[in-house]
């Protein structure tokens, strides 16, 4: 009995410390206000980091995508652009100014309201455009680019190629955004002609990429770099296009009339005259130098000696000389002799040029004392001189003086052009579509305007479509026979419009009127005068800074 007494009081106090224990133990659960503790989870703190960590990789991945599609250079600001209106000329500042050679002007904040601001995509597309013929094909985005783009810069020993680009690219945008900016603030507009240019554009590339068997955007990338797309080289086509028309029409603005053209060459007619003469140089060389060398003029057969035998021999040329017929022959034996020499073969049409007459020459492109002696008013035909130059002794017989009164013309025109090899473009089929635009322009208002629109919209000349088909100051010569033929009739009057066929295919050409040689001269001198006045004014009262963007540019 003892023994199971015994063994039953140990049970009961087993029990009664194991009832203790869990009494502690719910007692540590408990907060303050009596109530149970949360229990800790920790499988929730894991989910918890194991979502963060999702979102981490997803974010990488967002970020990855959005680099390698080119939104940071979409995006990204290359160039700010302002115009500062109180901007003064170097020379203006500088004047009477005395700084010490030694002291470097602080760099000021850039001035001016800001008109635009670049993004590196933009940049990219100015870099795609200028630099085709630099790499000579090369996209400046694919490998063989960027490697040239690495290339030593042309002029700064520490630079790149890249940075010599970057630099024009500057100019160019600067430019660019004052014209834009003007061009919205005068209400300027695109019209159908001018969207039916930019789609032709990016038509164009397309057929590119296709032949390439690629996607444009693919193709974009490659030429323009990451984040160009179709959208954004569109709206950097309507930005430049828009700048464009702005330009136009100041440059169309300058007109000049009859009166200050005349007063002009009254005022300096030997400057717009021209001459006719025979010219025969005779190579010589200093003492001092070795007359063993190859004469370096192009327009004496005599072998090089020195200056005091040249001297002889022109004189000795002079004296044989005696009007055209005689200066030309004696030249013809010189030459002949020499190549006999020299046992040269001489090519028949070479004997019947003649190289000693020059024609239609301008005082501006001669020696000063060449000039003064072949346009002195005391000139008559057939005077002769001889002239010292640095290369020897020239022998020289005046011919005529005379004002250049030959006819330039001005026209626009419409090309459809022929290709028997293609259905659409047989010499029946572009003659049809000839006529059915000049019929369009027949029945339109049939100005000069509505000619540039049509011409906009269906001419396949990409030398003159920009310009509504219209090309200026052309001289006899420069065009096809037709097309000059029609021009050049006396009977034309301006406004008249025909179709042409030459061998580039149908013209419709719209006339619009010839100018004599001297007055379209000193017209044109006088538009590149105030042209060049508008572009420095422009130049100077706009400025560019780089934004942090532009470590992106030209890296793909």
């Amino acid at each position: 009995m003892s023994l199971k007494k015994t063994k039953k009081e140990d049970e009961v106090w087993k029990s009664d410390q194991v009832r203790q224990e869990r009494k502690k133990r719910l007692a540590k659960l408990k907060a303050k206000d009596g109530y149970k503790k949360p229990i800790r989870d920790n499988s929730k703190i894991i989910r918890i980091v194991s979502i963060l960590v999702v979102v981490a990789i997803v974010l990488g991945f967002g970020v990855w995508l959005a680099m390698k599609n080119g939104l940071r250079q979409r995006y990204a600001k290359a160039f700010t652009v302002r115009y500062d209106a109180d901007a003064k000329a170097a020379t203006e500042t500088e004047e009477n100014s005395e700084t010490d050679e030694a002291e470097v002007p602080a760099k000021t904040a850039p001035k001016g309201e800001v008109i635009d601001t670049i993004t590196v995509a933009e940049a990219n597309i100015y870099l795609g455009y200028m630099s085709q013929q630099v790499l000579q094909g090369a996209g400046a985005f694919s490998q063989q680019g960027q490697d040239k783009l690495s290339q030593a810069s042309m002029f700064n020993p520490e630079g790149t190629l890249r940075d010599d680009f970057l630099s024009s690219i500057e100019q160019s945008a600067k430019s660019t955004s004052y014209f834009y900016w003007k061009a919205k603030q005068e209400g300027l507009k695109l019209d159908e002609s001018d969207q039916k240019q930019i789609d032709s554009n990016i038509e164009q590339l397309e057929s590119v990429a296709s032949q390439s068997k690629v996607t444009l955007g693919h193709f974009l990338g490659v030429i323009y770099g990451p984040g160009v797309n179709e959208n954004v080289l569109r709206n950097f086509l309507e930005k430049n296009q828009l700048a464009d028309k702005y330009v136009k029409k100041v440059f169309d603005e300058f007109t000049y009339d009859e009166a200050t053209i005349n007063q002009i060459y009254d005022e300096d007619p030997d400057a717009y005259n021209e001459v006719n003469y025979r010219s025969y140089l005779f190579a010589g060389q200093e003492t001092s130098t070795d007359i063993s060398e190859k004469p370096t003029v192009e327009d004496s057969a005599e072998p090089t000696v020195d200056m005091e035998t040249a001297k002889k021999n022109a004189e000795e040329f002079k004296a044989k000389v005696t009007d055209e017929t005689t200066f030309k022959a004696e030249a013809d034996k010189l030459s002949s002799t020499d190549a006999e020499t020299q046992d040269q073969d001489v090519d028949a049409k070479d004997t019947d040029a003649d190289t000693t007459l020059i024609t239609a020459a301008k005082k501006a492109y001669m020696t000063e004392q060449l000039g003064e002696w072949l346009f002195s008013d005391e000139r008559k035909a057939l005077d002769k001189t001889i002239i010292e130059e640095a290369g020897g002794y020239r022998v020289v017989m005046f011919i005529e003086k005379y004002k250049p009164e030959e006819k330039n013309y001005d026209s626009r025109h419409i090309l459809i052009g022929i290709a028997e090899a293609d259905p659409e473009k047989t010499d029946e089929k572009s003659k049809a579509k000839a006529e059915e635009i000049l019929a369009e322009y027949e029945a339109g208002e049939k100005t000069a305007e509505a000619f540039a629109d049509l011409a906009v919209k269906y001419s396949e000349d990409q030398g003159s479509v920009a310009n509504g088909g219209q090309y200026t100051g052309i001289a006899a010569g420069q065009f096809v026979p037709e097309y000059e033929e029609y021009c050049l009739d006396p009977a034309r009057e301006p406004g008249d419009v025909e179709i042409v066929k030459s061998s580039h295919g149908y013209h419709i050409i719209y006339f619009e009127g010839t100018t004599e040689k001297w007055y379209s001269t000193i017209e044109n001198e006088l538009k590149q005068a105030d042209q060049q006045e508008f572009l420095t004014d422009v130049n100077l009262h706009t400025n560019i800074t780089q934004e942090k963007g532009v470590k992106y540019f030209g890296k793909p």
